[in-house]
C-alpha cells in the first residue's frame, strides 16, 4: 500500500501567505487568500467579554477594498503566536503601519480564522487594546 503523498495545507498557510503580502504590498497574493463569499469582523469587548461584533467587509470586491486600504498604510505584520481551538485557526500577531504625521505606530492583534479548501472564509479580528481579559473567539 503506497502512502498518499497529498498533504493537505495546514490552516496556517493562507494566513501566513496573507500575512507576507501584506507585508510586501502585494495586494493580488493577499487578495486570493480569501475566499469569494468571505467576511472580516471587527470583534467588539466590553468589560473583558466579546459583546459582538461589526462587518467590516463581505465578498471579494469589500475584501479587495479593505486590503488595499491596510497595504496603503505600509503594514509590516508577523504572526507571533498561533493554536486551534475547535475548527478556528487563533493568530497573534505583532505589526507596524504608518501613523497619520508618517511615524510607525506599533501594536498587535489577535485573528481567528476559519479556513475552507485552504482559503480564509471568515477573519474575526480585534486589537490587543480592545481585547481587556475576555476570551479571544467571539461567534458573530
Amino acid at each position: 500500500m503506497t502512502a498518499d503523498l497529498h498533504t493537505p495545507p495546514t490552516p496556517i498557510e493562507p494566513v501566513r501567505r496573507l500575512l507576507a503580502a501584506i507585508t510586501d504590498g502585494d495586494l493580488e497574493t493577499a487578495a486570493r487568500a480569501f475566499a469569494d463569499g468571505a467576511r472580516i469582523i471587527r470583534v467588539r469587548y466590553a468589560d473583558g467579554r466579546a459583546c459582538g461584533g461589526r462587518t467590516l467587509a463581505v465578498g471579494s470586491i469589500e475584501i479587495r477594498a479593505w486590503l488595499a486600504e491596510i497595504i496603503s498604510r505600509e503594514v509590516s505584520v508577523e504572526a507571533t503566536g498561533s493554536h486551534l481551538e475547535g475548527a478556528s485557526l487563533v493568530v497573534r500577531t505583532a505589526w507596524s503601519m504608518r501613523g497619520f504625521d508618517g511615524e510607525r505606530v506599533h501594536s498587535s492583534s489577535l485573528g481567528v480564522y476559519d479556513v475552507v479548501d485552504g482559503r480564509i472564509a471568515l477573519l474575526r479580528a480585534t486589537s490587543s487594546e480592545e481585547e481587556g481579559t475576555g476570551r479571544p473567539i467571539a461567534r458573530v
